[in-house]
């Protein structure tokens, strides 16, 4: 769900595809299913009609959200609706920067947290590895490079180093998607003692 119904039709170039959406939702929260919603955010998001689109989620009964903003792959048709890193983070400040005791998010607060620039993260490459009917899919998977046949091969032959803003790899100097700082600052709560005290800060301040 890419927003409210005028921004999530335009999002994925397909009119009645929020009301059909909405429709599913209700009738799966209806059923006991628990339901939760993944939302991309590009140039020209409004922040109110975010929080607005946030508000309508859960009054349907969505149990928990997820949101990040989108990346700049070379294959997209329109480069200009991509967000760089500054306008990310202001974009996320304006829309968490004072959050409703009444959202549910799907997410680690610290990452919420990165995306108002709260807190500065590397990127986990191997985070969140992904399988499908091809193999496991080279890391970024967003960078589209091609799959090999085992999970071994993805961790042994892929080099590391070349992936993350750190790296200096052009491709990566934007980017704040979730699959790569979401790891991340799941690390950063369990591996630390600061980290999981940052993050019970953030959820009890619901920031």
């Amino acid at each position: 769900m890419d927003g409210l119904k005028a921004e999530h039709d335009v999002a994925v170039c397909r009119d009645g595809t929020f009301d059909t959406a909405l429709e599913g939702i209700r009738e799966a929260v209806k059923r006991g299913f628990r339901v939760t919603t993944n939302t991309t955010l590009f140039e020209g998001a409004n922040p109110e009609h975010v929080r607005s689109f946030f508000d309508e989620m859960m009054a349907l009964g969505v149990e928990g959200m997820m949101v990040s903003p989108g990346y700049s792959y070379d294959k997209a048709p329109n480069q200009e609706k991509f967000l760089g890193r500054k306008n990310t983070i202001d974009l996320f400040t304006k829309i968490l920067g004072n959050p409703k005791k009444s959202w549910h998010f799907n997410q680690s607060p610290l990452f919420l947290q990165f995306l108002q620039g709260k807190i500065e993260f590397e990127c986990t490459p191997w985070g969140n590895p992904t399988y499908n009917v091809f193999g496991w899919q080279k890391p970024c998977y967003l960078l589209q490079e091609g799959y090999v046949s085992t999970f071994k091969q993805l961790i042994e032959e892929t080099e590391w180093d070349k992936y993350g803003r750190a790296s200096g790899n052009p491709k990566c100097a934007d980017c704040m998607v979730h699959c790569g700082y979401e790891p991340s600052a799941a690390d950063s709560t369990f591996s630390t003692l600061s980290g999981f005290a940052a993050t019970v800060k953030a959820t009890v301040g619901n920031s």
